[in-house]
């Protein structure tokens, strides 16, 4: 399954080189399977994620409460690190050292100021990219997003794509202030939008 997705998009040499690149994925399973399929080399993972032996093991969770994690198994031959949340800055910023991206759809804002301090790009749980040289994070308003399944599983598939475009240079992604949000509502399920810039 590796790759089928971008089966006659770019040029096969261009996927290949996604297999150089490391990027940090901070509470995004889906995310995370879909850099896989894509073939990126390293991912490292980070969330409140839990495996099955723990949940048979620990007496204090049940069975169903374990669909609140992130539960992550090994899969094929990408480097996935997988490292549980720490509530821990500097602890993160260590974890994440080394990446070429950091994408998060938990703990926006920490994981938004390690990718500023270590001068990478940064993809929040909208689409778009904030680069280390553009518009901040942090000086922007956020924008009103959906968490239905629908929505998330949109932005999440459209997040791969701009991983691509950002990676092999094969298109322009979409970059901060510009981005776009998923909008069930819209006929095409995706809305342009320009982040507005607020002044402190």
């Amino acid at each position: 399954m590796k790759n089928v997705f971008w089966f006659n998009l770019i040029d096969e040499s261009k996927i290949d080189y996604l297999s150089r690149f490391s990027i940090g994925v901070i509470g995004s399973r889906m995310i995370m399977e879909l850099l896989w399929r894509i073939g990126v080399g390293c991912i490292r993972y980070i969330g409140d994620f839990i495996t099955p032996n723990d949940v048979r093991l620990d007496v204090s969770l049940k069975p169903l409460e374990a669909n609140d994690y992130d539960v992550v198994h090994p899969i094929g031959e990408t480097n996935i690190i997988s490292y549980p949340y720490a509530d821990d800055y500097k602890e993160m910023k260590k974890q994440l050292r080394g990446v070429d991206l950091v994408i998060a759809h938990k703990y926006l804002e920490d994981s938004a100021r390690i990718a500023e301090e270590l001068g990478v790009p940064f993809m929040p749980n909208f689409i778009t990219t904030f680069l280390p040289d553009g518009v901040s994070f942090f000086e922007v308003e956020k924008p009103k997003i959906g968490f239905d399944p629908l929505s998330y599983a949109l932005t999440c598939s459209i997040q791969a794509c701009e991983v691509l475009r950002l990676l092999t240079g094969y298109e322009m992604p979409v970059i901060a202030p510009k981005a776009m949000i998923v909008d069930l509502k819209s006929k095409n399920y995706l809305k342009e939008i320009e982040l507005k810039v607020v002044n402190d």
